[in-house]
């Protein structure tokens, strides 16, 4: 099965320009890319190789996940698709979200940390960003009022750092985004042990360098959202 790759792979606005590369287990004559939301706009090389790269300058509608399968000539087989990329485009010319952070300053290990996000007008689905990390942290509908509703329990020192948001934009390609929104910053003051503390520091510890970027959010459920998790880069 193939492998595709988008480079550069985050932050894309409008008119950047972006290389879809397809990698091959083997050399075949005829290589394409589709894009699951335009099936019928694909994009096709007929050489000998096994590495291609598509070149794309990008518009609202390139906005979308993408695939690329090959095809060997002796004999005639067609291989699987390739697992999924997104390609999400920024458009500059929607507002920014609104954010909030509570309780905000400094607190301390252990508090309940509630993120809020809101775009009445645009925001279909929000995503949570850390500054530092490549990729979305988490992504969630809002509720009927056009906020979403982040929660991280029981922070640790790890946990600090820079949030933004941003929404995919309603009635638009699928993942054409607002540019992110203004910034709030956690700052967790360490506390002293307490019979008990150390397993669950140590827990707490293990998630944090296993998932590098990856923070543990909980959704607030409401009766008109729902909620699913972006996968998040390590730190390197």
């Amino acid at each position: 099965m193939p492998s595709l790759s988008l480079h550069p792979s985050q932050r894309v606005s409008l008119g950047d320009n972006v290389t879809l590369r397809c990698h091959l287990p083997q050399l075949a004559s005829r290589i394409q890319l589709c894009q699951d939301q335009r099936l019928t706009s694909c994009m096709d090389k007929y050489e000998m190789q096994d590495v291609a790269d598509f070149y794309i300058t990008t518009k609202r509608e390139h906005a979308g996940t993408y695939r690329c399968q090959y095809q060997v000539q002796k004999p005639l087989k067609t291989s699987e698709k390739s697992d999924p990329v997104e390609l999400v485009v920024t458009d500059f010319s929607f507002p920014p979200p609104g954010i909030s952070l509570s309780p905000g300053g400094h607190v301390g290990t252990g508090t309940n940390i509630t993120i809020r996000c809101w775009n009445k007008d645009y925001g279909a689905t929000f995503l949570l960003h850390k500054d530092g990390c490549s990729a979305a942290l988490q992504r969630q509908h809002p509720d009927e009022g056009g906020m979403a509703t982040f929660t991280l329990f029981q922070v640790t020192p790890t946990d600090n750092g820079t949030y933004r948001c941003s929404y995919l934009i309603k009635g638009y390609f699928p993942l054409l985004s607002s540019p992110l929104g203004d910034n709030v910053t956690l700052e967790v003051t360490p506390t002293s042990a307490h019979p008990g503390a150390a397993v669950e520091s140590h827990r707490n510890m293990v998630v944090a360098v296993a998932g590098g970027c990856a923070v543990a959010f909980v959704f607030i459920p409401s009766s008109s959202s729902s909620s699913s998790s972006l996968p998040a880069d390590a730190r390197g």
